[in-house]
């Protein structure tokens, strides 16, 4: 008999379900909502919560929390205390990550037309390829399974004040017909204000009320059309066109952030790609390439006016950057074995330009190139039907092919590499078909940016091609069992990080200093990740309830003084519906964040303020086509911030309807 279904799992699912499946990179070969070593957030559990980016989705998930990156304007995520830059961020199993610095900004991904999201913690498919020291994110999208099927929401949020403050639509589309498939979807969300808190006292950089330059737009376009063969050997070309432009709110406090007035007038993603597999008789080879480009702007102004240049720190910039690579996988079953292989390239092009104030003509300012080549073989040997042990180990190495800035026009920046070797292991006991428990350890490694290893940060810092990989190895013990229609999982997880880049003062021979001169990243960190996660859920007539908490511990250890910002101690997400007849249900959660701190204009350390929210709303289902809603967040108008310098929004009050078809 064959131990892991291996077509069955790949090609059932492919047929019953409306998720890409071709799309995941599983641990397992089974499917991946049943795997011990992933987490998956549904289109059901977004709809839920609704919640509309990816960031705000991930936030209600253990182990995870979103953060504001203030100064930015942009939305980001930390798994386990590991930043965006060490984790790898996938469409549809293709890399999306920004390729000068691995950041993104999760708030531009909307939710409107995906079928899920999966995440690796620590532990991950090699197949992935490099990058993933942190964790993988990978967003899959929807697949049709009906000759025409589709849907059509629309959603208008109000403040506090009861003015009109964003609204959003979206449209999907799709059709199966007998071996061809086509998806199309579109999301289009305009905010033009959030209302702060009433418990805000003006500053003199904010007033009382709405928040200062809080408006953004986004839209994005997804197209997918597939063919799947009698044997469920399949091939589909998938295209995604998103836009967004978003304003970046002042500072409330300078203590806390620096004075700017930046805007951002366009931050564009494209991405085009292939995926196939063949299947033959008890294996497979599965191929995906791609091209993926990024393109945005900065403008800097003076003051609050944003309309004039004039200092020395107003500019106007933008970044023209692409990806294009490829990945090949064969899987076969050898008796109680189950070998996969599988190969990563992937090419990197970043270019930055300067825009003239007054002409708009622009100039190159930097071009940064690399490759990187992942090699990886995983095994899955099953020795009962209650024991599975995991193997397997990658090798992934990254070349600089270019590098030039117009501060060395004179000289060329020297070109480093760097490699890692990630070996893993896990072991896998289920007592009982409704459970099971595993143990693994895995080195993983992050392979350091362009930014990390060649920005000169305004001309306060110094390049060091030869910066190397950080490395963390992860240990972890789980336990999760399905009892009727309650479900549970307890995580507890060990990390520790080595060769982490720390940015170090030099003196004008090289050597490190305490003279406040050039700055330079070194690998001489080390980081200890401790924590414990717990999730239940629980299903019974009428009633859905659950939840998760997060314990998580960083620890500096060459330095106990140094801490991670940005990381909260203790994280709680709970919610519950129930239904009360006519198609009516009630909504609510809750969510609790503790003990994380951020770093002053002075470089000190402070905490910042414990926050509850609540969330409620009201459900509308006549038939299980139409679904209406109505509701209010944080409900108390709590006065709260993930970045103490720029506040989130006080209560709001949304309404959504919803049409399936």
């Amino acid at each position: 008999m064959k131990k892991h279904a291996l077509l069955l799992s790949l090609a059932a699912s492919t047929v019953l379900a409306d998720t890409f499946t071709l799309g995941q990179v599983n641990v397992l070969n089974t499917p991946i909502e049943e795997s011990p070593f992933e987490t998956t957030v549904t289109a059901d559990v977004i709809v839920r919560h609704s919640t509309l980016d990816i960031s705000e989705a991930l936030d209600n998930a253990s182990g995870i929390n979103a953060d504001l990156q203030g100064g930015r304007a942009e939305e980001t995520l930390y798994v386990r205390g590991f930043d965006s830059r060490r984790i790898g961020i996938f469409i549809d199993g293709i890399p999306v990550y920004v390729p000068y610095d691995g950041n993104i900004d999760y708030g531009r991904f909307l939710t409107g037309d995906i079928a899920q999201i999966d995440v690796s913690k620590g532990f991950s498919s090699l197949a992935y390829g490099g990058n993933t020291m942190g964790g993988v994110i990978n967003i899959v999208t929807q697949k049709p399974t009906e000759t025409l099927e589709g849907s059509i929401k629309a959603g208008m949020v109000f403040d506090s004040d009861a003015s009109l403050a964003r609204k959003t639509t979206s449209l999907n589309v799709g059709t199966r017909l007998q071996h061809f498939y086509a998806q199309l979807g579109g999301v289009y969300t305009d905010q033009n204000h959030f209302r702060l808190s009433d418990d805000f006292a003006a500053t003199p950089y904010q007033g009382e009320g709405d928040r200062l330059r809080s408006a953004s737009e986004d839209y994005k376009i997804s197209f997918k059309a597939g063919y799947v063969a009698d044997d469920a050997s399949e091939i589909a070309i998938g295209y995604l066109n998103q836009n967004g432009r978003k304003q970046q709110p002042p500072a409330i406090d300078t203590d806390l952030s620096r004075e700017k007035y930046w805007d951002w007038p366009y931050w564009d993603k494209e991405t085009l790609y292939v995926n196939g597999q063949t299947n033959f008789d008890g294996s497979y080879l599965k191929a995906a390439a791609y091209y993926d480009k990024l393109q945005n702007s900065l403008y800097a102004y003076d003051d609050a006016d944003y309309d004039t240049m004039s200092k020395n720190s107003s500019f106007k910039s933008r970044y023209d950057d692409y990806s294009y690579g490829a990945r090949l996988e064969y899987g076969v079953e050898a008796g109680e074995h189950f070998l996969s292989v599988s190969g990563n390239y992937k090419k990197d092009v970043h270019r930055g330009y300067d825009i003239s104030k007054t002409t708009d003509a622009d100039t190159l300012a930097e071009r940064y190139e690399d490759h990187t080549i992942s090699l990886a073989i995983e095994d899955v040997y099953t020795i009962t039907p209650r024991w599975q042990l995991l193997g397997g180990v990658s090798y992934d190495r990254k070349e600089g092919d270019y590098a030039w800035d117009s501060a060395s026009a004179t000289e060329k920046i020297p070109l480093g590499s760097l490699n890692a070797l990630n070996p893993q292991a896990a072991i896998v006991f289920s007592p009982d078909p409704a459970s099971k428990i595993r143990a693994s350890i895995s080195r993983k490694s992050y392979l350091t940016s362009m930014k990390d290893r060649y920005s000169r940060k305004l001309g306060t810092a110094e390049p060091n091609p030869d910066l190397q990989s950080e490395k963390a190895t992860h240990y972890e013990l789980s336990y999760q069992k399905n009892a009727g229609g309650l479900s549970t999982r307890v995580n507890a997880f060990f990390s520790r990080v080595d060769d982490a880049i720390e940015n170090l003062v030099l003196d004008d021979k090289g050597t490190v200093s305490t003279k406040d001169d050039i700055t330079q990243n070194r690998n001489i960190g080390s980081f200890d990740h401790r924590g414990a996660e717990l999730e239940l859920s629980y299903t019974a007539d009428g009633l859905e309830a659950g939840g998760n908490y997060t314990y998580i511990s960083v620890k500096n250890r060459n330095d106990d003084a140094l801490k991670r910002n940005d990381v909260p101690r203790h994280q709680l997400f709970a919610y519950i519906e129930k239904e009360l007849g006519y198609g009516v249900s009630l909504y609510g959660n809750i969510k609790f964040r503790k003990g994380a701190y951020e770093l002053t204009m002075d470089n000190t350390y402070i905490a910042n303020p414990t926050f509850t929210t609540f969330d409620l709303k009201a459900i509308y289902r006549p038939n299980p086509a139409l679904t209406a809603e109505i509701g209010v967040k944080n409900l108390t108008d709590k006065y709260y911030a993930y970045d103490m310098a720029f506040p989130m929004p006080g209560r709001e009050f949304f309404a959504n309807i919803g049409y399936n078809f």
